[in-house]
């Protein structure tokens, strides 16, 4: 790359494109380019070469290069999904003319530069990449907002006109019939302002992965939730660790052991298991029917009257923040079942 300071642009010239607290990630095969660059670019951005930043996905926009695309392909994809409808740009380094690429690359990229690089050219590309991620943000930020107040607007309504109701005409008979529906209805506005706020933290806060025994995390999310007279079985050892943010699995699978507890009559039994990239979670009871399958992720839906909406909206933005897909399919007895794929596993014994 061009290391001649003549060419070096004015970074400070559209300062507020720029954005400081904006992580770029290196992933450049060459040692010598990937220093230079990264001596250039730190002075403006939160810099980072770690393929712990790819594996976490803790960046804003990712330049790379033909070779470490290939070599991490499928975790680059499964960051810009998890990412949508956000922006995630990423800028590749080519060594040959554009006609030379093949198209699946020009498909995951969104800007390509020639070596050898220019400071000139590269500075106002990253600006107006970051700007439009930076502006994805909002908009999706503001429609977040405008969507949980229309169902805090919503879906507090309506209970708290029920226990207002009740209340004054509890006060007025003395029954205690009126005082149970009000109880009734305060029980599900607490349901709703926990789901609430837990929504909302899966969005904002940070990921904080380690190694976990999904066994152990598997049988302490069943003992928070309410089931009844189901029961659990986990098909894998203690010692099946896996990298995720532990109170995010734990949430995941309390929230998939709720659903199939609501959301069927008889006793249930719900299996844990293993896939070579994941785990299921599946159980035996009446299945969600395929072509409601995509629905049950947005946010407020539901087929139980009870239920709140946001258990398995929830379920997918823990997914979204580890880069894990999840589908639901139909269990082995016709019950549902639950996929969640690209997850890393430290003991791979028995993929």
């Amino acid at each position: 790359m061009s290391n001649n300071s003549s060419s070096n642009p004015s970074w400070d010239d559209e300062r507020e494109y720029s954005t400081d607290d904006m992580r770029l990630l290196l992933l450049l095969s060459h040692d010598r380019n990937r220093e230079i660059l990264s001596e250039k670019l730190t002075p403006y951005y939160d810099v980072s070469s770690s393929l712990d930043s790819l594996n976490s996905g803790d960046f804003d926009l990712c330049i790379l290069d033909e070779r470490s695309l290939q070599h991490h392909r499928s975790k680059l994809v499964a960051h810009k999904h998890a990412e949508e409808p956000v922006f995630l740009p990423y800028l590749l380094v080519a060594r040959g003319e554009l006609g030379q690429l093949d198209t699946s690359v020009l498909e995951l990229v969104d800007e390509v530069i020639t070596v050898p690089i220019q400071l000139a050219e590269l500075a106002p590309r990253l600006r107006s990449l970051l700007r439009t991620r930076r502006l994805s943000q909002e908009v999706s930020e503001r429609d977040q907002l405008e969507q949980m107040a229309a169902i805090i607007s919503h879906d507090l309504r309506n209970p708290l006109n029920v226990a207002r109701g009740n209340l004054e005409l509890g006060r007025e008979t003395q029954s205690d019939e009126y005082l149970q529906t009000t109880e009734e209805a305060l029980k599900r506005m607490s349901s709703l302002i926990d789901d609430l706020l837990s929504f909302a933290k899966q969005e904002y806060s940070n990921l904080e992965v380690q190694h976990v025994s999904l066994r152990n995390i598997a049988s302490h999310s069943w003992d928070l939730v309410e089931t009844g007279e189901c029961s659990l079985e986990v098909e894998f050892p203690y010692d099946t660790l896996v990298v995720a943010d532990p109170n995010r699995l734990q949430k995941l699978l309390a929230n998939l052991y709720r659903n199939a507890y609501e959301h069927n009559d008889q006793t249930l039994t719900v299996t844990v298991g293993r896939l070579d990239d994941g785990f299921f979670v599946a159980d035996d009871g009446r299945g969600i029917p395929e072509e409601d399958r995509t629905a049950v992720f947005e946010r407020g839906y539901s087929t139980n009257v009870d239920g709140t909406g946001f258990g398995l909206p929830i379920v997918k933005r823990v997914c979204n923040a580890h880069s894990w897909a999840i589908e639901i399919t139909e269990s082995d007895t016709g019950g549902a079942r639950f996929d969640v794929t690209g997850v890393e596993f430290i003991d791979d014994s028995n993929s």
